[in-house]
């Protein structure tokens, strides 16, 4: 064999072994997918290896046990990455087995404390809500089965550091908890947060009118937006474009002198008095996104682009997210 050929077949040699290495790289730390024995273990409370799994004692309707399993999503989003698929049939294969046949799982979501609180828990609710829904449509558990809840950063491992990536990782988890046969017992949920009463009109030819959910409008008319929170907090109000621009309507300095906090049982109208605001001019389909916290948010044009991106959000509803820790109200509207 000349040098040459050596050369090369060291070459593959070594890229064969680094891709060896690659998936026992990337389930480091406590990362490693677990089989359906190992679920098993974990929500009959039969704990067998330390990694991720944690018995819960109790009975007569506690949890009879719980596994954390390291579920992966799409950055910032809801959807669940492919290399998670084989994980959660694993999954499904567990919670077939006779012993567990007949229990009711709760479904965890969790996040590392990155971002703020709101958001982490509108995420881990979502997160949540996706691996219940893949378990029922692609693996065909019994929904009555299932029930999820989102904690966000709230309920951090024990003993992990955030100060690192492993700890940040380690955190964002999804947990199956076994709540055995019984009456559900109720899941520690966050408080019911905010809550705003959204009202949207349109002057069109000295005619004022409600804007419903998928109503016509055209660039000539004006609109205005009225909202009362029930109690106090911040609320923001969105024009979002046929592009998918978003623009602050409240609070902003040009549409209202108030900003937030917003005071409980007051009427916000934006803008103030006699005056309307104009449509943006490009045609196509917009929507209107309220948005209501307790907090403030760090980044609200965050959570619109993260309502706008998921596909599962339905417009013109108020959808449940983060157990109420943010209010979101949506009308889309054609603009012509």
């Amino acid at each position: 064999m000349t040098y040459a050929q050596c050369q090369s077949l060291t070459r593959v040699v070594r890229f064969t072994i680094f891709l060896l290495l690659v998936p026992a790289l990337m389930w480091a730390q406590g990362e490693q997918p677990k089989s359906k024995d190992e679920i098993l273990d974990g929500l009959l409370g039969e704990e067998r290896a330390p990694g991720g799994m944690r018995k819960q004692e109790g009975g007569g309707g506690e949890a009879q046990g719980r596994i954390a399993l390291p579920i992966h999503f799409e950055y910032n989003s809801a959807r669940i990455s492919d290399e998670s698929t084989d994980q959660l049939k694993q999954v499904a294969q567990a919670l077939g087995d006779p012993r567990l046949s007949s229990a009711r799982i709760r479904i965890e979501g969790h996040t590392d404390q990155k971002g703020s609180d709101a958001y982490n828990l509108q995420l881990s609710r979502e997160r949540a809500t996706a691996v219940k829904r893949f378990l029922i449509d692609k693996e065909g558990v019994n929904a009555k089965r299932l029930e999820s809840v989102g904690y966000g950063e709230g309920q951090p491992l024990k003993g992990v550091s955030q100060d690192t990536e492993e700890g940040l990782a380690a955190n964002r988890r999804v947990e199956f908890v076994n709540l055995g046969t019984g009456p559900a017992p109720a899941a520690a949920a966050p408080a019911a947060g905010m809550s705003v009463d959204v009202l949207l009109s349109y002057k069109s030819g000295g005619e004022v009118r409600k804007v419903a959910p998928g109503a016509v409008l055209r660039a000539q008319d004006n609109y205005r937006v009225s909202f009362t929170p029930a109690r106090s907090g911040y609320v923001y109000v969105y024009e979002v474009d046929a592009g998918g621009k978003a623009s602050s309507v409240y609070p902003n300095p040009a549409n209202s002198s108030l900003s937030n906090p917003v005071e409980a049982k007051r009427r916000y109208n934006v803008p103030e008095g006699d005056n309307w605001l104009r449509l943006g001019q490009q045609a196509g389909a917009g929507e209107i996104v309220v948005l209501g916290a307790e907090q403030a948010l760090k980044d609200p044009e965050a959570v619109v682009a993260q309502l706008l991106s998921d596909e599962r959000a339905p417009a013109g509803t108020r959808p449940d997210l983060g157990a109420g820790d943010i209010f979101t109200y949506r009308v889309p509207f054609t603009n012509q």
